[in-house]
């Protein structure tokens, strides 16, 4: 065994014989330094080779478990993407998609960390965790769980989300009435014609339309690029970002002479907005909404429900069911009933027809 200075640490190396090992006593007082650097050696020197094998292996695994985890509690939080970005299991590298939505659950995380003044790894507790999911939806709350979960596990450090939260009841959205969507049409472009104008109202009272008359999901719709539209067939062309489905449809005479015909992105506001913080744009709808008095149960009328608001459009005037899976790129027809709501709503009206007229 032998002792020696990297810079102010003492350092201890020892050959076996066969192999020759370094380690950081992480103590700058020698005396110290000596009684670390007998217990790492301790059991290098067990008796029999596999003794000795198992020992040195458990050494270096809890040696290596403590640095990683004296390491996370000093890292700042808002720094533990670029130094430990999303993977799966075993570093496999995941669908943008799910990077994506990993991404805007930490980003959510460090900003409600900021807001209390929480700054690094060390400053986050169990409470902190769990505070933070009940801030959220109830179904983002599972998947903030499981993708903040993942980067503390990576992180190495003290875990603490611990209490995994129930799994949320599913939103029904229900289809905007005629008199809801006028209603939110007369908004939007009242919100383009207001002055002062906000520089990308226009635009938005587009996107609405856009999102009204092809039952685009949100973020498909907002990264449309001007190359993925055929002007002269009238239609457009492309990959689901979710189900990596590709599509093409017509698009309505009524929206497609809105479109801009120069340029990269269709709504370079609503892309860039995505792209930067996607809920925006989302909670943009939800106020619009709101303020034309369509109101329902929490995240109820959202940007989404314009897409059940087309699916229901369609089922009403006698669209197949498979002719609406294949608009909405839907990979099977149970999830396109949920949207549409084909067989609930003939059977209402096949009820109605055989109901007596009341005198």
């Amino acid at each position: 065994m032998k002792l020696y200075l990297r810079g102010q640490v003492w350092w201890v190396t020892h050959w076996d014989g066969k192999k020759q090992t370094r380690k950081s006593t992480g103590c700058t007082d020698k005396s110290q330094a000596e009684a670390v650097a007998f217990s790492i050696l301790a059991p290098m020197l067990a008796a029999g080779d596999d003794r000795k094998i198992d020992a040195v292996a458990e050494s270096i695994k809890k040696s290596k478990a403590v640095d990683r985890a004296a390491n996370a509690s000093g890292l700042r939080i808002a720094d533990c993407w670029r130094l430990h970005p999303h993977t799966g299991r075993n570093g496999r590298e995941l669908k943008q998609s799910s990077i994506d939505a990993a991404q805007m659950c930490w980003r959510l995380f460090v900003e409600f960390c900021a807001e209390r003044g929480l700054v690094t790894v060390a400053d986050v507790t169990a409470s902190t965790a769990d505070e933070f999911l009940k801030s959220q939806t109830p179904r983002m709350r599972v998947v903030c769980y499981l993708y903040c979960r993942a980067m503390f596990a990576r992180l190495g450090g003290k875990q603490p989300f611990i209490s995994k939260p129930s799994a949320s009841t599913p939103v029904h959205r229900e289809p905007l009435t005629r008199e809801q969507i006028s209603a939110l049409l007369a908004r939007v472009d009242a919100l383009a014609t207001a002055k002062p104008v906000h520089a990308d109202a226009p635009e938005f009272a587009t996107f609405t339309r856009f999102l009204l008359y092809t039952g685009m999901r949100l973020g498909d719709a907002a990264t449309m690029r001007v190359v993925q539209v055929d002007y002269e067939a009238g239609t457009i062309e492309r990959i689901m970002a979710k189900t990596t489905r590709p599509v093409r449809f017509p698009l309505h005479p009524d929206i497609i002479n809105r479109l801009p015909r120069e340029g990269n992105f269709l709504f370079p506001s609503m892309a860039a907005q995505y792209q930067r913080d996607k809920i925006v744009i989302s909670r943009r709808f939800s106020r619009a909404m709101k303020s034309c008095s369509i109101k329902g149960d929490a995240h109820q009328y959202c940007a989404h429900a314009l897409r059940t608001t087309f699916a229901s459009i369609c089922a009403e005037n006698g669209i197949p069911l498979a002719v609406i899976q294949s608009w909405l790129g839907h990979n099977c027809p149970s999830v396109t009933r949920i949207y549409a709501r084909i067989e609930d709503m003939r059977a209402k009206r096949a009820a109605l027809a055989k109901f007596p007229t009341l005198g």
